[in-house]
């Protein structure tokens, strides 16, 4: 049912709640206008559908990453929440220990990149030649059943490379903070690794907006904000 934050909770996973936003509803409008937009027949309308909902299965199986590996320090996952530019495993805290606070970070984008390898090795054991031989257009190359598998195989390497950018509270942030944590304070840690968040946040805004690019512009937004955030809590923690 929708709550109060108006979420859906669609399952329960390893004793973890998994819920969709109620701004989620904007992707099916998105698929729906590319479906409209190109005049995509069923069978294609079907795959792209079909490639979106194994995209967010994959973001889902990264915030678990995340959530599993916390769960080892102790530190529980309240839910799992996907978004229209995400998903967010909300943890009940960090780990103190910054080799574990390390851990948890790393552990989604090595879900991706663990994904991404299993599928690399069955597009090798697939005769793939043909594939890359013929000339595919657009999103017809998700209806190849190599095409889709090879597509998938991207996506999980672009997680795993995007999540790692240092842009706190991205995965890269937080690797960047547990990293400085160890020769420094926590609170300095989380100054620095906020600044630098925010510095990549106006840039991915700035590329966003130039290349009519809404998600990573959204993105940028939200990094910008949480970053702020974050640093003002660790600016006050310093001064008291």
């Amino acid at each position: 049912m929708i709550g109060k934050n108006y979420m859906l909770k669609v399952a329960t996973i390893a004793g973890i709640p998994i819920k969709i936003h109620w701004s989620f509803i904007f992707t099916i409008f998105i698929v729906g206008g590319l479906i409209l937009k190109h005049q995509l027949d069923v069978k294609t309308s079907i795959f792209l559908s079909l490639f979106v909902a194994v995209l967010f299965v994959l973001v889902i199986m990264h915030e678990y990453g995340h959530a599993l590996m916390a769960r080892r320090f102790h530190v529980q996952t309240r839910d799992i929440i996907i978004t229209p530019i995400g998903g967010i495993a909300r943890l009940e805290g960090m780990p103190q220990r910054p080799v574990h606070e390390l851990l948890v970070a790393f552990a989604g984008p090595l879900v991706n990149l663990v994904l991404a390898l299993v599928f690399s090795v069955v597009l090798y054991a697939m005769e793939t030649e043909d594939f890359f031989l013929r000339e595919k257009e657009g999103i017809e190359v998700l209806t190849d059943p190599i095409g889709f598998i090879f597509l998938i195989t991207a996506m999980n390497t672009i997680l795993f490379i995007f999540n790692l950018i240092p842009a706190y509270p991205m995965d890269g942030g937080r690797i960047l903070r547990s990293l400085l944590s160890m020769k420094m304070s926590r609170t300095k840690a989380t100054i620095i690794a906020a600044n630098v968040g925010r510095v990549m946040a106006i840039g991915f805004i700035v590329f966003g907006a130039y290349n009519r690019m809404i998600t990573l512009l959204f993105i940028g937004i939200f990094i910008y904000i949480v970053a702020t955030r974050e640093y003002q809590v660790a600016k006050v923690q310093r001064r008291s």
